[in-house]
């Protein structure tokens, strides 16, 4: 295994990659941000390249593991996966950073979007009565349709009990990517994460 710092949008990066390493791994890294030490560091989000103060401290954080012999990972959303791996592009061959763009590097969207597709297929049911919600709102004038952020959490709120600390489960920070009744982490069950574990491996291999 190489030394490495990985640097992420959110919360809810930080949380899926922890576990979804130490799923594929056995490795378990801590969580941090650009003023706390911590395996994944969270940035709060792409401005980080536009905000004069944050910038700072990234590139000092990168500058320090090149010193150090430590690789630097960004893994973000694609968003809109051409225009954000151009900007990405030029910004890590100043810095030297290797990326990954969320889904599966190729392809638009986000975190979200890969988690939509890694749930376990027993639980389909639930995303197909989300889906006539959404066409009921959408004859709506005056509804706006709600963000899959939105979609991740109904989803696991209908899977956990209605006590207190099992509803704290479908905080971003709380969930549990490991568990096999909600989530599907093998890539051949889940292909769309193969590119994220080939982008992995020769970090934690």
């Amino acid at each position: 295994m190489k030394k490495v710092q990985i640097f992420v949008e959110g919360i809810a990066d930080q949380k899926f990659l922890q576990d979804i390493i130490s799923e594929w791994y056995g490795v378990h890294l801590t969580m941090g941000s650009l003023s706390k030490s911590g395996d994944i560091l969270e940035t709060q989000g792409k401005d980080v390249f536009e905000t004069e103060n944050k910038l700072k401290q990234l590139t000092q954080i990168f500058k320090l593991n090149r010193l150090n012999n430590v690789q630097n990972l960004l893994i973000f959303d694609a968003d809109k996966f051409y225009n954000t791996q151009l900007n990405i592009s030029e910004i890590a061959k100043e810095q030297g950073f290797k990326f990954f763009l969320l889904p599966d590097n190729q392809s638009d969207g986000d975190l979200e979007t890969l988690l939509e597709k890694i749930i376990n297929p027993a639980n389909h049911t639930i995303f197909d009565c989300w889906k006539d919600y959404e066409q009921c709102l959408s004859q709506k004038p005056n509804f706006t349709t709600p963000a899959r952020k939105t979609k991740i959490y109904a989803y696991l709120e209908a899977l956990v009990g209605e006590s207190k600390s099992q509803k704290d489960l479908i905080k971003e920070a709380k969930r549990d990517y490991r568990n096999q009744l909600h989530w599907i982490l093998d890539t051949q069950e889940a292909p769309i994460l193969q590119r994220l574990k080939s982008f992995l491996d020769p970090y934690f291999l």
